[in-house]
């Protein structure tokens, strides 16, 4: 038998209340990846759409209708290295690495593929390093690739304060966007101190209707209609639309190429994808201090349920993480 180790399970759909903490199985992993001793996690929409199993569409992308299929939940993480398998050549044991593994972190160890891996640099923290995976690099591809943000852009920001907002204002910062970020009046502070430009109080000031037009409007809310998005946009804008508002995201990914072309208007909706060389990148920003991880709050591995159900309040500033005890 292999050994045990700790981790918080969900062997059925549904909300916070299915976790338990169990001893299961410490997995072993087979010739192309590495066993991770976990430091630290985060959590993400990802984990708690993957735990409800809701919408369906997730469901489906998973081939998995009735009971989960992964039952250790976790996507993002970092931790020491502690076996590699024979043809993984690009770690070693006591390495001290960061990541997106998709399942498997709400545990005391778990396996991934050496891709979705990098080295964690030495004057970063575990738990920094460890929050930074699926909103990081979401914000970094979301700008550099599907914006392609330049030196002088304008670049609003709906959702400023929270987990992919934090790392996106202080990344189009450090692309020489001139940045808007809207939020709510308790965390003007918060988007100020991390280098917006501008802030707007959602509450007070409709951005839509300020006679503003921006080059990019990233959407990390998606409650606003396309009608109100496309008054804010420049003639030649983009839309990033980040949200998982379903009904929004299903319009743009059919009808967005005509909803939003006044002009040579678009709009891009895609999901991140786990690239060691973009990690490296969110490291080298996190060493040399151009951005840095906003943690709301930290909960141990016992509290994974207790956490998720905080994020679902959508109130968290930055991220939420895991560090094990």
């Amino acid at each position: 038998m292999n050994e045990r180790m700790k981790a918080m399970t969900s062997r059925r759909y549904g909300g916070p209340e299915v976790m338990r903490d169990e001893m299961i199985e410490r997995p072993v992993p087979d010739a192309d990846q590495v066993l991770i001793k976990v430091a630290a996690s985060s959590i993400n929409p990802y984990d708690w759409h993957s735990l409800r199993g809701e919408p369906w569409l997730v469901r489906l992308a998973e081939k998995s209708f009735f009971v989960p299929q992964h039952i250790v939940l976790g996507a993002d993480v970092a931790g020491t290295i502690e076996a590699v398998g024979d043809n993984v050549e690009t770690f070693k044991p006591g390495d001290e690495v960061f990541g997106v593994i998709g399942t498997g972190a709400f545990a005391q160890y778990a396996c991934s593929t050496a891709d979705k891996l990098t080295l964690k640099p030495g004057n970063v923290s575990l738990v920094d390093a460890g929050v930074v995976g699926i909103a990081g690099l979401t914000a970094l591809q979301a700008l550099r690739d599907w914006a392609c943000v330049t030196n002088g852009d304008r670049v609003l920001i709906n959702g400023a304060s929270g987990g992919v907002g934090t790392y996106a204002l202080q990344i189009a910062k450090v692309f020489g966007a001139e940045v808007t970020a809207v939020c709510s009046a308790t965390n003007l502070k918060l988007v100020r101190d991390l280098g917006a430009d501008h802030v707007i109080d959602y509450e007070v000031e409709d951005f839509t209707r300020a006679g503003q037009q921006y080059d990019v409007v990233m959407d990390l809310a998606a409650n606003r209609s396309i009608g109100d998005i496309k008054r804010a946009m420049a003639p030649s804008g983009k839309w990033l639309l980040v949200g998982f508002n379903m009904a929004t995201m299903l319009a743009i990914g059919l009808l967005g190429r005509w909803l939003v072309r006044d002009a040579g208007r678009s709009a891009t909706i895609k999901i991140a994808e786990v690239v060691a060389g973009d990690l490296a990148i969110l490291g080298d920003m996190l060493a040399s201090r151009q951005i840095r991880s906003v943690i709301d709050r930290t909960y141990s591995l016992k509290d994974t349920a207790g956490a998720i159900e905080y994020v679902e309040t959508m109130r968290a500033k930055g991220k939420v993480a895991i560090a094990m005890d």
